[in-house]
């Protein structure tokens, strides 16, 4: 894969002062919690670093916007969605340089596109490809707090664009390997990396160092503390990723290049199953190609008996439907169909590689609990298995008692 230039110099010039910093919509969704975050700020600036802050939308402002836009449009275009939707982060970077003010903390806020951050053309789900960032450079020169707007950015054409899910860390990473910072912190409410969710499985265990490919497994199959577009940055580009809660001085979890031998276990109920029926294995390729062509993404697909299956996000299914109607006109599909009482839940570890059994003994342990699980796929780090919806968290607490508690 091409490397920008931006990011090759970053890497053999790290700078040892500076750290970014990413805080959540929950971080910052309250005039107390960002009052709280500028003194966590504050109290890393007198330490003597330099910082790059990026933040995301206040609590569901964004999801309150995408709200907005259906009560007036059925179908709202790309464009202006970003337009409105760069709108929240915006909010957030003006509170919090305010905030650092009142704290007798030199700030500036930016935008995406007074960053620098240049992306392609598409919009909703647009790539970085390259940050300028002489305006972050020159503040950070005058030894000002800069704080930068996540998940948007400007393309060429002087567009605003977003970054999809994920968009504030990605900003996150994207700035520290630009800018060569000694790390990135992603500042959430929770301590940390877990074993499960901790409001499924009370005892789930806090991951003190997790690996690049276990964190990247984890995010793609229902981990919510992190996307895995921004751990697949980090480690393509050397970021020192560590995951920490706002509200508290815990140590967190660290993302580190080695194989740390760990397991987790995954659920994600935004998603659905999805089975197509093609019309010949060979369609299989070609279909993959235009679903990436329509900015449709799939999670965890499998082959079998002439037909795919793979697991959707429900609230893309009508440009799926529309998507997969084309293709039974062009003679690529047969029928399709979605399957909306199965989600994923998966149990991820880098040990799976060796373990020829383990897929055995995970539907022994899922029927022994009277879960019946028809469908599913094992790889070297995971094996993702159709859940039926109403058997979601016993599946989670019985995996995780079984893999991560008794192993």
């Amino acid at each position: 894969m091409h490397v920008p230039l931006f990011f090759k110099y970053a890497i053999s010039h790290r700078s040892m002062g500076l750290i970014v910093q990413k805080y959540g919509g929950t971080s910052v969704d309250s005039p107390e919690h960002i009052r709280t975050v500028a003194q966590k700020i504050t109290q890393t600036r007198q330490q003597g670093h330099s910082l790059i802050v990026v933040v995301s939308a206040m609590g569901h402002t964004t999801d309150e916007l995408i709200a907005l836009a259906h009560r007036v449009s059925a179908k709202p275009p790309h464009r202006e969605m970003d337009m409105l939707l760069s709108t929240g982060e915006r909010i957030s970077m003006a509170l919090l340089s305010m905030a650092l003010a009142e704290q007798n903390t030199a700030a500036v806020s930016y935008t995406g596109s007074q960053s620098g951050i240049i992306t392609d053309e598409s919009h909703r789900c647009a790539k970085i490809r390259k940050i300028l960032g002489d305006r972050v450079k020159k503040s950070l020169s005058e030894e000002k707090v800069v704080i930068v707007a996540g998940f948007q950015g400007v393309s060429e054409s002087k567009e605003i664009t977003t970054l999809g899910r994920g968009g504030s860390d990605t900003t996150a990473i994207a700035l520290a390997a630009a800018l060569g910072a000694e790390v990135c912190d992603i500042y959430t409410d929770v301590d940390g990396v877990y074993s499960a969710d901790p409001s499924i499985v009370p005892d789930a265990k806090l991951l003190k160092k997790v690996s690049y490919s276990f964190m990247i497994e984890m995010s793609s199959l229902g981990a919510g503390v992190l996307h895995p577009r921004c751990v697949e940055m980090a480690r393509r580009y050397g970021v020192k990723m560590r995951v920490k809660n706002s509200l508290n001085q815990n140590e967190g979890t660290e993302v580190v290049m080695e194989e740390v031998r760990v397991t987790g276990v995954t659920s994600d109920d935004s998603k659905i199953l999805l089975k197509i029926k093609l019309m010949r294995a060979t369609t299989l390729s070609s279909i993959w190609d235009q679903a990436a062509l329509s900015n449709l993404t799939f999670l965890a697909p499998f082959f079998s008996d002439g037909s795919v299956r793979c697991f959707i996000e429900r609230n893309s299914e009508p440009e799926w439907k529309k998507f997969l109607e084309k293709l039974k006109l062009e003679g690529f599909v047969q029928e399709y169909e979605f399957f909306h009482s199965l989600i994923p839940v998966s149990l991820v570890g880098s040990h799976f590689l060796h373990d020829g059994k383990a897929l055995c003994s995970v539907l022994s342990r899922l029927s022994e609990n009277g879960i019946q699980v028809t469908d599913g796929v094992a790889s070297p780090m995971a094996i993702t298995l159709a859940v039926p919806r109403n058997h979601m968290k016993e599946a989670v607490q019985c995996l995780h008692q079984k893999f991560v508690i008794e192993s």
